[in-house]
């Protein structure tokens, strides 16, 4: 994809550090894996202690890494855009006050854009299935369900495992991408 030149922010998937009796279950790798597939760079890590750590090749894991991967590779087309935007210094990853000007009109401290159209919700709290989002202004449309959202607004939505909150703008032209990225 070429990103030479541009500054990434990313994480690796999972971590790197596990001490005492820190171990990253399975469910908190998926989760992991759920919010770096909204991100330009993808990749995970067994950490300094392997063995006490869920991997990606985990029998629970491993229908997630190869929905989840899929579905980054679809957003292929997309992510080529963010990286050109980063290219003329706008950053591909975003906070939600973004659009809004001020970080005063921040609603969720974890919720960010993926360049212009993907609002992203990261499941943060173990063992949860539904999450509370607050959509920027617009026309959204649920990436995984295709349910039409108005912006402005909070709403409790589903998050099953596998599937965190993210939302495209209804008008985007990358609509039919994130259509068929969300069927992968």
């Amino acid at each position: 994809m070429g990103f030479s030149g541009v500054p990434l922010v990313h994480c690796d998937i999972g971590g790197f550090f596990s001490f005492a009796k820190m171990k990253r279950s399975e469910e908190l790798f998926i989760r992991w894996m759920e919010m770096c597939t909204f991100s330009l760079l993808m990749r995970s890590h067994e950490s300094i202690r392997p063995w006490a750590n869920a991997q990606f090749d985990a029998p629970g894991v491993t229908p997630h890494t190869v929905r989840l991967t899929n579905v980054h590779v679809a957003l292929a087309p997309y992510l080529r855009r963010c990286v050109a935007q980063a290219r003329e210094g706008i950053p591909a990853l975003r906070p939600d006050f973004w659009f809004a000007g001020q970080a005063k009109k921040g609603k969720d401290p974890y919720a960010y854009f993926l360049g212009d159209d993907l609002f992203v919700c990261p499941v943060i709290r173990e063992r949860a299935r539904k999450r509370t989002v607050h959509l920027p202004a617009g026309e959204w449309v649920h990436f995984w369900t295709g349910e039409s959202y108005t912006g402005g607004r909070k709403y409790r939505v589903d998050a099953p495992l596998g599937q965190c909150p993210v939302f495209y703008r209804k008008n985007s032209p990358f609509a039919p991408i994130f259509q068929n990225a969300a069927l992968e």
